[in-house]
């Protein structure tokens, strides 16, 4: 298969004018140059997007605890541009919590056995339930558990999934943190999240282990000028930070101070998009939470706090290019730094590396394609 007459993005080189060449049969970018030829003039040729923070969209939520929903997730995050994606939990009970890694697992079977094009499960993102309840937000505060206690749950995840769980979030003042960070930092991301920690704890925990910060700036301590931060503490270490990059939870003035601060190559965009992205406006259920889905944000309780996005990162791709950050940052932190961050090394346009594509045409995803398999969008 060939895509001829379009502009693909080299990352640190910038576009170039060239034929990209794969072979459908193993979903792998080669030089090959035989097979059909598609005319993609016009067009512009990114890496796939990566949304390793994403619990649901198109009425569907990985809290859901079915294969189904996962399925479904899969099926239509292509029409984003959205090639592979972590699967995110909420905090809720550890029958649950199990259930949705059973849910996965499934949802990975299923989809293997489809000739049709899909967002591939990199692994799972787990949200909870080690979160601080003074930053838990529409997070469950019933089922948080500390860290000292939460070993048993790690270990049967691993026991029943092996190599499913990719991310785990974590609040490093909560009691037993650092044990758990010094049993999991070389198995899993640990990540800083729904955090009462300060600058000095923030470093001490990155330097023992953890390597990035989940959505930065939100359900954590903000900057302050006494009182730096998690979010300084990140930027000062070289640690990973995750961005919701909506335009709602920050906004872009912020936006380009998080990227300059934190550097090309540790920058994550993500969704952390809920059940009603994708959808009409309308209530939709953010774990055991009805949350109010309308013009493009969230509420939830009567302070109409945010509860995730009903963003994608299609839309966050043309948000950050308006804001004035540097295109080829944008797009690192949209494909080779989110899978860098859990040790992939997919994420760029050259022989060898899966066919993830997204091909962009007027500011519109006209095709995604995922392994060698191509979703068209109609405009």
């Amino acid at each position: 298969m060939i895509l001829s007459g379009g502009r693909y993005y080299e990352i640190g080189l910038g576009f170039v004018t060239a034929d990209i060449s794969y072979d459908p049969s193993t979903g792998l970018i080669d030089d090959s140059f035989h097979g059909e030829k598609i005319d993609i003039s016009g067009c512009i040729v990114l890496p796939g997007f990566v949304d390793t923070h994403i619990h649901g969209c198109f009425g569907s939520d990985t809290s859901d605890l079915t294969s189904d929903s996962i399925v479904n997730m899969a099926l239509n995050l292509p029409r984003f541009g959205v090639t592979s994606f972590c699967p995110t939990t909420m905090t809720m009970s550890c029958d649950k919590i199990y259930k949705a890694f059973d849910s996965v697992a499934e949802a990975i079977t299923k989809l293997s056995s489809m000739n049709r094009p899909y967002a591939r499960i990199l692994g799972v993102h787990l949200e909870g339930p080690f979160l601080s309840p003074q930053m838990s937000g529409v997070q469950g505060r019933e089922d948080l558990i500390l860290p000292k206690d939460g070993f048993e749950i790690i270990d049967k995840i691993e026991n029943d999934h092996p190599g499913l769980l990719k991310i785990i979030d974590i609040a490093p003042e909560l009691e037993g943190s650092e044990e758990f960070i010094q049993r999991y930092k070389d198995r899993y991301v640990l990540s800083i999240a729904h955090s009462m920690c300060d600058y000095d704890l923030a470093v001490r925990s990155i330097s023992s282990g953890i390597k990035s910060v989940t959505h930065v700036l939100n359900a954590m301590v903000s900057i302050d000028k006494r009182a730096p931060g998690v979010a300084c503490a990140a930027f000062d270490t070289g640690s990973y930070v995750e961005v919701i990059c909506d335009g709602t939870h920050i906004m872009p003035p912020v936006l380009r101070v998080i990227f300059k601060s934190a550097g090309k190559d540790r920058t994550i965009v993500i969704s952390d998009s809920m059940r009603g992205a994708g959808m009409p406006d309308g209530e939709y259920l953010l774990g055991d939470t009805l949350v109010k889905c309308e013009n493009g944000r969230t509420y939830f309780g009567e302070d109409k706090r945010l509860a995730g996005s009903v963003s994608n990162l299609f839309d966050e791709y043309l948000l950050l290019k308006d804001s004035g950050i540097e295109h080829d940052q944008i797009v690192r932190s949209l494909t080779i730094n989110p899978l860098n961050r859990i040790g992939s090394k997919n994420g760029e346009i050259r022989p060898g590396q899966m066919a993830d594509l997204v091909v962009i045409k007027d500011d519109k995803v006209y095709m995604s394609i995922c392994g060698g398999r191509i979703l068209i969008n109609s405009f």
